[in-house]
Parts: C-alpha cells; sequence; structure tokens
C-alpha cells in the first residue's frame, strides 16, 4: 500500500501516514486541501480536492469522499507509538525504552467504525521467531463508548504459557471392562518394572447414571488395543486450575493445549523434558505407535532453546464426554488420537523414561536408559506441566515503538483518537519503573 508520510516542522518528528499519494498537501485556515499525484479519470478537470467537505457530507456525500473515489472506497489509516510526548508544559522521550503493549483502542462517534480491521505490529525484534503472533488484520470490536484491535501475542514459549500442574504419582491406561466386575480395568504403568496385574478403579469413565461404562473413543479403530485413554494421578496439584487457561473443548483440542513433563535432578533441580521426534528413517517415519525412545523420539532438556510450541510432542489431549470431565478427583484423563498417523502430535506414556525401560508386556519397544534414568515416575522424579501456544497464553508484546494499520472500510466515520496503553518493562536501559501509560 503505497502512503505518504507527514513531518511536523515544530516538534521535528515524523507526525503522520497517509493512505494516498497527493503531489501537494496544504491548510487554509481550518480547510485541509490535496491535489492528486495523476489525473484522475473522470475527475471534471479538478486539480485541487478539499477534504472532510461538510456540504458533501450535508448532501448525502462522506466525508471520505476524495480523489474522485466516492464513499464507496476503504478507507485505511497507519500510525507508530513510541512513547515521544510534547506539551506545552513538559516534553518526554521514552522513545527507546522497551514497553509492554497491553491494549489498542480507537475513539469515534460511529458505529461504522466495528466494520474496520486492524493489525499492530510491535517491532521489538526483526527476527521472525520473536515477532508476535498477530501479523494479520483482525476485526475490530467495540467494548462500551471505544473500539479495540487485537495486539496479539509473542510466539516465543514463555512461564506465561507455561504452567507446573503437579507431580505425577501413577500414571493408568485403559485396559478393558470387566463384566464380572462391572467396572473398568486399568494397567499400571509406573510400577517400577513389576509387571502389575491390571487394577479396577471405578469412577473414572461413568455413564449418564454415574456406572463404569467402557470408553468409546472413535479414532481409528475400537479394538483395545488401539484404545489408548490415560489416567495421570497427580500428587498434588500446584493451582486451583490444573492447566493453563486454553480451549479444550475445540474440535482439536490438541492446537491449544500440550503436557509433558519436568524431571528432577541428582542435584534435586527441575529441568523441563519435552520430547520431540527424530527423523532416522524417513520411509518409517514417527507415529506414536512405533515410538521408541532414543530412536525416533528423544526429550529436549530445558526446550533446547527452541520457542515453536508445533516442535514439540505431547503425552495427549484432555479427555472428556458429556458425563465425564477431564479433572476427576486427582486423576486428569488424556487420551491419544490417531497412534497410527505419522502427523500425530502425541506420544504414548508406556515409552517414556518415565516407565520402566525392560518392561515386555507394554510394547516390543523397549529402551535403555542412562542407569537410574527410567522408571522417573516410581523414583517420585517427574511432575506434569501444560504449555499452550502463544496466541492463548504468550506474553504480552514488547518493544521500544509499535505500528497500527487501520482498514474502516467504506461507511462513514470519524476518529477523535488512537490510544495504547502499554507499561514500561523491569528490564527497561532507562530504569523506569514499571507503571501503566496510554498515548495518543
Amino acid at each position: 500500500m503505497r502512503q505518504t508520510i507527514a513531518f511536523n516542522n515544530t516538534a521535528k518528528y515524523w507526525k503522520t501516514r497517509y493512505s494516498y499519494t497527493p503531489s501537494c498537501m496544504m491548510h487554509i485556515n481550518k480547510l485541509f486541501f490535496t491535489s492528486p499525484m495523476h489525473k484522475i479519470e473522470n475527475d471534471q478537470n479538478r486539480m485541487i480536492w478539499r477534504h472532510n467537505d461538510s456540504s458533501i457530507f450535508s448532501s448525502g456525500g462522506a466525508y471520505n469522499s476524495f480523489f474522485n473515489l466516492g464513499h464507496n472506497a476503504v478507507s485505511a489509516l497507519a500510525v507508530s507509538f513510541n512513547g515521544y510526548t510534547k506539551t506545552k508544559a513538559s516534553t518526554g522521550n521514552s522513545t527507546s525504552s522497551n514497553k509492554l503493549f497491553k491494549s489498542f483502542s480507537i475513539e469515534g462517534n460511529n458505529q461504522g467504525l466495528t466494520l474496520g480491521s486492524s493489525m499492530f505490529i510491535v517491532n521489538n525484534n526483526s527476527t521472525l521467531g520473536n515477532l508476535v503472533d498477530n501479523h494479520r488484520f483482525t476485526p475490530l470490536l467495540r467494548k462500551g463508548h471505544a473500539v479495540y484491535g487485537e495486539i496479539g501475542k509473542e510466539r516465543a514459549m514463555t512461564g506465561t504459557n507455561i504452567k507446573a500442574i503437579g507431580k505425577i504419582s501413577n500414571v493408568y491406561r485403559w485396559q478393558a471392562f470387566s463384566e464380572d466386575l462391572q467396572t473398568n480395568l486399568w494397567r499400571l504403568l509406573t510400577d517400577g518394572g513389576e509387571d502389575s496385574d491390571p487394577v479396577p478403579i471405578p469412577g473414572l469413565h461413568v455413564d449418564s447414571d454415574g456406572l463404569d461404562v467402557s470408553p468409546t473413543i472413535t479414532f481409528n479403530t475400537s479394538t483395545p488395543s488401539n484404545i489408548h485413554l490415560y489416567a495421570f494421578e497427580i500428587e498434588r496439584f500446584m493451582s486451583n486450575n490444573p492447566i493453563p487457561a486454553s480451549r479444550t473443548n475445540a474440535p482439536n483440542p490438541g492446537e491449544y493445549v500440550k503436557f509433558f513433563s519436568g524431571r528432577v535432578t541428582e542435584d534435586e533441580d527441575m529441568v523441563s523434558t519435552p520430547y520431540y521426534t527424530l527423523n532416522p528413517d524417513p520411509e518409517n517415519p514417527y507415529t506414536p505407535n512405533t515410538g521408541e525412545y532414543q530412536y525416533n523420539f528423544t526429550e529436549a532438556f530445558d526446550f533446547l532453546g527452541i520457542q515453536n510450541y508445533d516442535f514439540f510432542l505431547s503425552y495427549g489431549d484432555p479427555y472428556s464426554n458429556a458425563n465425564n470431565s477431564f479433572k476427576k478427583g486427582n486423576f486428569l484423563m488424556i487420551q491419544v488420537r490417531n497412534p497410527d498417523s505419522d502427523s500425530s502430535p502425541h506420544l504414548r506414556y508406556e515409552r517414556t523414561p518415565g516407565c520402566a525401560g525392560d518392561e515386555n508386556f507394554i510394547s516390543p519397544y523397549q529402551f535403555e536408559a542412562e542407569p537410574g534414568e527410567d522408571s522417573l515416575v516410581f523414583q517420585d522424579r517427574e511432575v506434569l506441566y501444560a504449555m499452550t501456544p502463544g496466541f492463548i497464553n504468550g506474553a504480552d508484546p514488547q518493544g521500544s515503538f509499535a505500528d497500527a494499520f487501520l482498514v474502516l472500510n467504506s461507511a462513514d466515520f470519524e476518529i477523535t483518537s488512537l490510544n495504547v496503553e502499554y507499561e514500561f518493562s523491569e528490564y527497561d536501559h532507562g530504569g523506569i519503573s514499571s507503571s501503566t501509560t496510554t498515548k495518543k
């Protein structure tokens, strides 16, 4: 989009950007005139155009009608916010200060503003991976007397979208429904290699009457060997909400939350150990049913510095239905979907060092771990974590300045102010204390 940038000679800074390209611009008293860069078709040989002409508006025209485009033309504008202020009383310059941007709003007197869209870009870094997850136009939303545009969230994995759930005391996998006991049987996966028999745990999966019933999970086949429903027993939840705010009721909840482990080391430190896939044999790619530790998947200690949510595997999706919730007492119900698909982001827990590496009853894919580095749950050394993508719980975008782009469609509008609310980062180089500020 071609633009015109205007410079304020008094304040000595670039003040305004226009979404059109005139050959000249001028003010006469309070009237604003421009001339088009090129001759416009059917312009009746007009060389000078008056903007915000009330006579045109009163006769059924539109304030944003100029250069013979008429009121049906889309109106667009772009502004920059950098924290510079200049008033008669004082001048402040925080243009280079690191800011946490909180909101972007547009004030005006016409409901037609809600027909528009906006894009908000914080120029904190030229590295694509660190840019905010909102480099796209999103609809404006009216709240009260103001209209708000989305500012987005940082894509990077930060403390805002990673949450510790609690220490894992046991992990069970659904095995079968016992007709004799009328109860579901669950296989204990974290018994330290003792090869325990399936145990009845009533109440983990019930019908509308509260009676145990076999889970019906339709993603591949209805045979028990392909129903991978897990019950993670948590010794103590670290918060009242076991997972970060997410969209677990979405058609594909795995897009919004992933589960992984943290590991207690010999030095009593906690290390994040999400898993990711390897590709040793392109002809036989990773699937949850063919997952083999240290062969086609392994852990990423402390994320390996990787900030891409899609890079990591998950123990499964939160499982719930009309009669069963995701959280059942101290149990979290997690389901592995599409275990034979090479596009599944899931991981069968029994293939990980949380279990014993020599448990033949679980799978033919045994694994070897360093001495003392398997049966981690049996050793009380694993904590369950959840991660969410940046656009759900990412950190507020931060940087020294931001650009906002508005498209307001063809409806008549009048804008009185564009507002950005931000606060200074605690790590600001200028030593400015964190406080919320609004700039127009």
